[in-house]
């Protein structure tokens, strides 16, 4: 029963979101270390903190480089809180506050259906180093959509 409540209240955050959807997110990630008894955190596992969240865990996992930006934007930590910005149109704000990804086109033969159960690839802009990340429909639970432009905030305290 109480599994069931969970998983209605996603698919109703999920609903929310599709139908009110922001601008401005404040997000939280957390990583869960697995290793050997030698190493107990020989490789960590980034997850994005979604609360109450009523399906299997592993489907907040950040893979495919955003993983690895969630290393970056937690500085060596566990846990990693980014602010992000989300738009179909690009956005003039502050390079030096904000790292700019945009999403790169789904292929013109992916009907609707799985341009949304592809997810999305994004790649930086305008920063010395090509970041790449891919990220999966969990999104759609969180941001609504896929967004064009993803602004991340650095040095979220």
């Amino acid at each position: 029963m109480k599994q069931t409540i969970k998983e209605i209240y996603t698919i109703l955050v999920l609903i929310g979101n599709l139908i009110f959807r922001r601008k401005h997110y404040r997000l939280t990630f957390k990583a869960e270390c697995e290793g050997t008894p030698d190493n107990p955190c020989l490789v960590k596992l980034w997850y994005y903190d979604f609360k109450h969240w009523g399906f299997n865990k592993h489907n907040l996992l950040m893979v495919s480089g955003a993983d690895k930006l969630c290393e970056m934007y937690a500085q060596g930590g566990n846990e990693a809180t980014v602010e992000i910005m989300a738009s179909r149109k690009s956005l003039d704000l502050d390079e030096h506050q904000y790292d700019h990804y945009e999403a790169g086109e789904p292929p013109k033969y992916f009907n609707f259906w799985e341009k949304v159960v592809y997810g999305r690839n994004y790649h930086s802009i305008g920063q010395n180093e090509t970041k790449t990340f891919w990220i999966c429909p969990v999104t759609l639970f969180v941001l609504g959509r896929y967004p064009k432009h993803i602004y991340i905030k650095r040095n979220v305290k």
